[in-house]
């Protein structure tokens, strides 16, 4: 499993491997990128948020468009491709995905997540604006923890070679 799963300690290098393609294609450093608009900076930091809110073992995998319509069982067009969860079991060819939910949602919340905390830092405490500010943390960490609405993987095998990324965060 520790060839399947890239894990990354900081932001730059994970921007830097999300964006590989795109650095190779213009021929340019992570930071020449940033200054001529060529990456989604705000997409990739709320995925790297999202990956330092999940759970020690979860992870963030991305699928080929076909496999994730196969497996979510949806024909709807906007199937989601990536998605997070557990590795329970694990053969030479597969994994099998567990507790899986889309990432896309998640990302949104995450974001959110870290707003809120970076609000209750600078506000006074015992303020009604940091009450508020903190219950509504309490909201969006539940929403975080509670995944049922969302769509999901159906436990199923997923062979390795199909899939694009699979992402830790690791502090």
């Amino acid at each position: 499993m520790a060839n399947l799963i890239t894990k990354f300690a900081d932001y730059d290098s994970f921007a830097r491997e999300w964006h590989s393609d795109t650095l190779t294609d213009y021929d340019v450093s992570l930071e020449d990128a940033r200054e001529r608009g060529l990456l989604n900076e705000q997409k990739t930091r709320q995925l790297w948020q999202l990956l330092g809110l999940l759970d020690t073992g979860e992870l963030f995998i991305q699928l080929p468009e076909w496999l994730a319509i196969e497996k979510v069982g949806s024909k709807d067009r906007t199937t989601s491709t990536m998605f997070i969860g557990y590795i329970s079991r694990e053969t030479e060819d597969a994994i099998l995905f567990k507790e899986s939910a889309a990432a896309q949602p998640l990302m949104q919340l995450a974001h959110k997540i870290h707003s809120l905390e970076k609000g209750v830092a600078n506000t006074e405490a015992d303020t009604d604006r940091h009450k508020r500010s903190e219950k509504r943390l309490r909201e969006h960490y539940q929403k975080l923890s509670n995944r049922d609405n969302l769509p999901s993987l159906s436990d199923e095998w997923l062979p390795k070679s199909q899939l694009i990324t699979a992402v830790q965060r690791c502090e």
